[in-house]
């Protein structure tokens, strides 16, 4: 929630303190009542989760179509699907050996698929969508939002203060550069896994596919590599042949 609030304050982080606090008072005054509205039409249709949760079941829901469930006949089943994908799901720990319903708390497409088949043989079961996490239910959704914010009257109507002096804001010392806008990233935050869709060769040593040597590549060498021998041989080769012709 902190990251998604930080996004959405880009435009108020260079303004003067007081323009930067409205900024924010206004931005989530917005925010309650865009939710509310959207809360109160999902409750006229009893939808039981929050929209983007709505959505990514649905996804789970549909892929749970395409596997084949066996039961140990107490709360286990194998799941089966395709390219010989094969997972355990306890229905009584609420676990799946894929992880996800465990890490995201909502019901993976092999729990989903478990589920399906238990009320298939006849065995009361709650619909899928009561064994996702709380906190993707409607009610958590409006009882997070339940609170408003006051409207504030503007600046010429608030009290003057009775303060014997005043106080001006600090002098601003110009930098070299641009300034700078988007917050400082933390170590945790930075993607040194993946570049433009590659993975990152930090921290591996690099060796040379020419004379196969570690400390540099093929651009920088200056042995004569396996590749220069080979090719001076089989030009040599050509010519000899040529002489004797």
């Amino acid at each position: 929630m902190c990251e998604v609030l930080n996004r959405w304050l880009v435009d108020a982080r260079d303004k003067p303190i007081i323009t930067a606090l409205e900024y924010v008072r206004e931005y989530l005054m917005k925010r309650i009542v865009n939710v509310l509205v959207v809360a109160n039409k999902k409750d006229a249709n009893n939808q039981i989760l929050t929209p983007n949760a709505t959505k990514l079941f649905e996804a789970n829901k549909k892929d749970a179509s395409k596997y084949t469930v066996l039961w140990n006949g107490r709360q286990k089943y194998q799941v089966n699907g395709l390219n010989g994908e094969q997972v355990v799901v306890d229905l009584a720990t609420k676990e799946c050996a894929c992880r996800r319903w465990e890490i995201t708390g909502m019901p993976c497409k092999h729990a989903i698929a478990a589920l399906y088949n238990r009320s298939a043989n006849n065995d009361e079961v709650e619909p899928p969508e009561q064994w996702v996490h709380p906190v993707y239910m409607m009610s958590t959704w409006r009882n997070t939002y339940a609170f408003s914010i006051n409207p504030v009257n503007g600046r010429s109507m608030w009290p003057k203060s009775t303060l014997p002096f005043t106080l001006i804001p600090p002098k601003i010392v110009a930098t070299a550069g641009r300034p700078k806008k988007n917050r400082r990233k933390g170590l945790e935050e930075k993607d040194n896994i993946t570049k433009d869709g590659k993975l990152s060769k930090k921290g591996k040593q690099m060796q040379c596919s020419n004379c196969k040597e570690f400390g540099h590549n093929k651009r920088g060498c200056k042995n004569e590599g396996v590749g220069t021998k080979r090719c001076s041989e089989t030009s040599g080769s050509g010519t000899q042949k040529k002489s004797k012709k």
